[in-house]
């Protein structure tokens, strides 16, 4: 009879570690957004910070902004609204040093809409990124 109980137990006590583990690796799977996107003149590196979605710099084509610009964080706390969008975050334009509020969608063509906007989003605008390999960027941050 003791025995029974043990097993239940042990049983128990594994499916608990089994789904702790899962939930674990489902936090540190990356976002379908992470990597370098172009973007206008520059190219961002999307990448995961606890939870939220962040952009830095990592190459400019005009070399007189690079030493201004390179390696500067300019997407924040972008948050999951689902697998392929994102809302709640911010962005910087850095030639501005305007703030404005982002939402993002990756679109099933692979590209990924940025809505930018300050207050209602139907009043912003739409810049449309494209994955870049950075192997082929010359002249990088």
């Amino acid at each position: 009879m003791k025995t029974g109980i043990v097993y239940r137990r042990f049983a128990a006590a594994l499916a608990a570690m089994l789904l702790l583990s899962l939930a674990g690796l489902r936090e540190l799977e990356a976002s379908p957004a992470d990597g370098a996107w172009l973007i206008k003149d520059l190219v961002l590196d999307i990448f995961d910070c606890h939870h939220l979605v962040f952009g830095r710099i990592i190459w400019i084509g005009d070399a007189a902004r690079r030493p201004a610009q390179c390696g500067k964080t300019i997407v924040w706390g972008l948050q999951a609204q689902g697998r392929n969008e994102w809302a709640g975050g911010s962005i910087l334009d850095p030639d501005e040093d305007r703030t404005y509020r982002l939402a993002a969608t990756l679109e099933t063509d692979g590209t990924l809409h940025a809505r930018i906007f300050k207050g209602v989003p139907l009043f912003g605008r739409t810049e449309i990124l494209r994955r870049i390999d950075i192997h082929s960027l010359k002249d990088r941050c």
